[in-house]
């Protein structure tokens, strides 16, 4: 049955794919399988680091704040 996941072809130099096989065999999972992983860890990298951008953007601007304490008492 063919699968409904998308496809990427990515070219990596030597190096990578033998970083690459080296995490394969160390968490038994196929290199495709290791780079997917890798690929969605880096993904949520990026969202974090957006996220805390914004956080920092929020606190920097003067406004009246709740306690935890007040809000959920």
């Amino acid at each position: 049955m063919p699968t409904t996941k998308r496809r990427i072809n990515i070219t990596v130099d030597d190096r990578i794919y033998d970083l690459l096989a080296e995490l394969s065999g160390k968490r038994e999972q196929s290199i495709a399988g290791v780079g997917l992983s890798l690929i969605e860890e880096a993904l949520e990298y990026q969202e974090d680091i957006h996220f805390s951008r914004i956080a920092d953007i929020r606190l920097a601007q003067p406004q009246r704040r709740i306690s935890h304490a007040k809000t959920w008492g």
